[in-house]
């Protein structure tokens, strides 16, 4: 539940109960109807019903522009309806117009924020000059409070602004650092026309083994090399993932599915029939936006590191859920095996390239999984009690997996609204 009143969605409906309850108690309080109080409570009826009605609404819902702007709209025609429906107009119930302005200039820009004190005093001075006249629009209050209306907007926005470019900017400077990082590590800053004679020598290998007889130590000779370039082949391009910056092609993703393709991929390249796949999964959807085919690539790295693991068999647990990171919603994906842990000493250097401790690994796995998972504005924990508990089973090693819901590229989709969820 706290989960839920933390997300973008809990502040929204949050706000709208508190608008539609402090015009309800206003005009409880004062009983200054112009008529009758039925219009005014339909009203309340009407904004009650439209807050049920986004408390059903999913989450993705709640991050594209233009349904903001409807609710600010609405916000503020519904305060305009039930000032309107005071008598003699002269209430300070056009003070939860400020709440509006406010909550317009904070969420989104200063641009959109100055869009609603325009709505907010065009309407404000309608209802002003047809409770009284054109001389009404005069009045030192009203006066005052129409640019008010715009300086809080200026205001407010600016500061928010501010405060988003700053984050920005940390944020930008860390991850260039640690690339920067990674790219000196590389030992020889491998070129992509290494690939080019691998593909040339892994044809002719192909060409001659077809030749060959089915059975004969010749066709053995040429399995074993293939199989010695397909490593190869497989060590640049890692390298070369790891090296270059994370492009992201982001798009609404639900965390649920995104798993179940993760372990499909595992069972299909021959996953130990041994390992036992166990789900907790999040009995509802989890929507976040992200790269399907980066983040994919990152389980199905870890996911392998897992199965590998145990040889002898064992359990992999498989748990997604809601979750809050650095004060946002995020997606949490958790994953633990039963096999024997990571030493201490082997800790440090987790996610240092080219360091493994199997005869076949690459080293890379894991590092290229964490820059995926960063490049979502995210991160990835390992924690491994190496040895064995008290009742003698191994403690293993769970990776944690934190994604923003809105990921790196919120911003891009703020601005050009280019996919939207189903």
């Amino acid at each position: 539940m706290l989960t839920w009143l933390r997300s973008r969605k809990g502040y929204v409906v949050t706000l709208q109960w508190l608008l539609t309850a402090v015009v309800a108690v206003w005009g409880a309080t004062t009983g200054a109807w112009r008529e009758s109080p039925s219009v005014f409570w339909a009203l309340v009826v009407l904004s009650a019903i439209g807050n049920v009605a986004l408390i059903r609404l999913p989450l993705a819902a709640f991050y594209r522009p233009v349904n903001w702007m409807y609710i600010f709209v609405g916000d503020t025609v519904f305060v305009g309806a039930a000032l309107y429906c005071m008598r003699g107009f002269d209430t300070g119930l056009y003070l939860p117009y400020f709440l509006i302005i406010l909550t317009a200039a904070l969420t989104r820009s200063v641009a959109r924020g100055m869009l609603v004190a325009a709505f907010v005093s065009g309407l404000y001075a309608i209802l002003v000059w047809r409770e009284g006249d054109a001389a009404s629009l005069l009045d030192p209050g009203v006066l005052i409070r129409l640019p008010f209306f715009f300086i809080i907007a200026i205001f407010t926005g600016y500061l928010a602004q501010s405060a988003r470019l700053q984050q920005e900017a940390v944020e930008s400077s860390r991850a260039l650092a640690e690339r920067v990082h990674e790219l000196q590590q590389l030992a020889a800053g491998i070129a992509h026309e290494v690939r080019n004679p691998l593909t040339a020598i892994s044809n002719d290998l192909q060409t001659v083994q077809a030749r060959l007889p089915a059975e004969g130590t010749e066709r053995t000779l040429v399995r074993d090399a293939l199989e010695q370039v397909k490593r190869v082949t497989r060590i640049v391009q890692e390298t070369l993932d790891l090296a270059r910056p994370a492009s992201v092609s982001a798009g609404w993703l639900d965390a649920n599915s995104l798993v179940e393709r993760a372990v499909a991929d595992i069972l299909r390249d021959g996953g130990s029939p041994l390992v036992e796949v166990r789900r907790r999964l999040s009995p509802r959807p989890l929507q976040f936006w992200g790269d399907a085919r980066l983040l994919e690539l990152a389980l199905v790295n870890i996911l392998r590191n897992a199965a590998e693991a145990m040889p002898d068999g064992g359990a992999l647990e498989l748990e997604t859920a809601p979750a809050i990171r650095g004060g946002r919603e995020a997606i949490l994906v958790r994953i633990t095996d039963s096999g024997p842990g990571i030493p201490a000493h082997q800790m440090a250097r987790l996610y240092q390239p080219f360091y493994t401790t199997k005869g076949h690994g690459t080293g890379l796995g894991l590092s290229l999984a964490r820059k995926y998972v960063r490049a979502h504005g995210g991160d990835l924990e390992v924690t491994s009690p190496a040895g064995r508990g008290p009742d003698g089973q191994a403690r293993g090693t769970t990776i944690r997996i934190l994604i923003p819901v809105e990921g790196a590229t919120a911003a891009a989709f703020d601005a050009a609204g280019k996919e939207e969820p189903s």
